[in-house]
C-alpha cells in the first residue's frame, strides 16, 4: 500500500513517525530505536519480546524530559502488559506495532499497540468451544476477556490479568482506553465500557489505545540532602 500525501507538514510528520515506511511495499523492519523530539513521539515501531525492554525504557526516558516532575512508571506497566498480551494470545505472524506520543497542550500521553493476529472474539470462542462451552457473540466475547482471571492461556507473567491490569490502573488515574478487535470497538471510561461496531472495515487483529492524563500521575518523590 502506498500513501500519497499532498500536505507537506502532514507528510513530514508521517515520515518522521515511520508510518510511510510501514506502508511501503518494500518495507523492512528497522531495528534502530530513536526518538522524535520534534514531534514529542517515539516512532511507529515493530516491537517484540526481545527488544521491548529497550523500547519501553527509551519511551519513558523521552517522555520524562517533557514531564520531569511526574512518575511515569505506569508506562512500563501499560506497554509490557500490552506487548506480552500480543505474544500470549494473538498468535500474530508479525511483531506487534507500537506508537507513543506526548500531546503537550492536552498534557496527555497516548499509547497504541496493534497486532495482525487473531482477534479477541475468535480467540475467546475457540477456547470456549475447546472446553465444551457455547460460542459468544463478538461483543460478549470481548466482555468475557475483560473479566479478571479470564484467560485463554495461562502465562506466568500475567495469568489472565493483562487486560484487567490495564483497566484497573487506567481507572485509578482517571484515564481512558479503547480496544478495536474484529467487529468490535470498546471504549472504556470512568462510567464503564461502551461496545460499538468497529469502524475499521475488514480488520484482522487487535488495536488497544490508552490515553494517560499526566497531571493525574504522582509526583516524583524528591529526597532532600541534609548538610551536616
Amino acid at each position: 500500500m502506498n500513501l500519497n500525501v499532498e500536505n507537506q507538514p502532514v507528510k513530514n510528520y508521517l515520515q518522521a513517525i515511520g508510518l510511510l515506511e510501514v506502508c511501503s511495499p518494500n518495507h523492512f523492519s528497522n531495528n534502530e530505536l530513536f526518538q522524535i523530539s520534534d514531534y514529542t513521539a517515539m516512532p511507529l515501531h515493530r516491537v517484540n519480546q526481545e527488544n521491548m525492554t529497550e523500547y519501553i525504557l527509551k519511551t519513558q526516558a523521552l517522555f520524562q524530559t517533557f514531564c520531569p516532575e511526574k512518575d511515569l512508571g505506569v508506562l512500563q506497566i501499560a506497554l509490557s502488559e500490552l506487548i506480552n498480551n500480543v505474544y500470549d494470545h494473538s498468535e500474530s505472524p508479525f511483531d506487534c506495532l507500537v506508537f507513543c506520543q506526548y500531546y503537550a497542550k492536552q498534557r496527555n500521553i497516548v499509547i497504541a499497540v496493534a497486532d495482525l493476529g487473531y482477534g479477541i472474539p475468535l480467540i475467546v470462542n475457540r477456547f470456549l468451544e475447546s472446553h465444551g462451552m457455547r460460542k459468544l457473540p463478538q461483543f460478549d466475547a470481548v466482555g468475557w476477556a475483560l473479566k479478571l482471571n479470564q484467560t485463554t492461556k495461562s502465562e506466568p507473567h500475567n495469568a489472565g490479568k493483562g487486560l484487567d491490569t490495564i483497566a484497573s490502573f487506567i481507572q485509578a488515574i482517571d484515564g481512558t482506553w479503547k480496544l478495536f478487535s474484529d467487529e468490535v470497538k470498546m471504549e472504556s471510561s470512568q462510567s464503564g465500557n461502551q461496545f460499538l461496531p468497529n469502524p475499521i472495515q475488514n480488520f484482522t487483529g487487535t488495536v488497544i489505545e490508552i490515553s494517560i492524563k499526566v497531571d493525574n500521575l504522582s509526583d516524583i518523590e524528591t529526597v532532600e540532602v541534609l548538610e551536616w
